[in-house]
């Protein structure tokens, strides 16, 4: 079994994202990075994590507010080579994030799945 790593929102607005799960939730932010065009902010919601997704010049959501699920895994390439094998087809090529290694692909209802290696 995967161990459970986060679930990604898209915020249109990250500041008030932030704020909502800050305030009600009583989440704390953990890690907020920046990337050319894109702001992650990672949330702990009493050890489930919250990563806020904030593209620039986001002001509608066309894929719904949930960005992804990321799990957990001990060895990406394995995990890779597993998915080809069961003719689960990759959304783009593994790439590295802060000190994770990381992959997308779809589940059978359209959603989108990460992957997740620390490195």
């Amino acid at each position: 079994m995967h161990k459970f790593g986060h679930i990604g929102i898209n915020a249109i607005d990250i500041e008030e994202s932030m704020t909502f799960y800050r305030e009600v939730l009583h989440c704390k932010t953990i890690e907020d990075r920046s990337h050319p065009g894109m702001r992650l902010v990672f949330m702990d919601a009493g050890g489930t994590t919250i990563e806020l997704v904030y593209k620039e010049g986001n002001r509608e959501l066309p894929d719904g507010p949930v960005s992804h699920i990321a799990f957990d895994v001990e060895n990406l390439d394995c995990e890779i080579r597993l998915l080809k094998e069961k003719g689960i087809g990759l959304l783009g090529d593994p790439i590295s994030v802060g000190n994770s290694r990381i992959v997308f692909f779809k589940g059978p209802n359209g959603e989108r799945i990460e992957f997740a290696e620390q490195i």
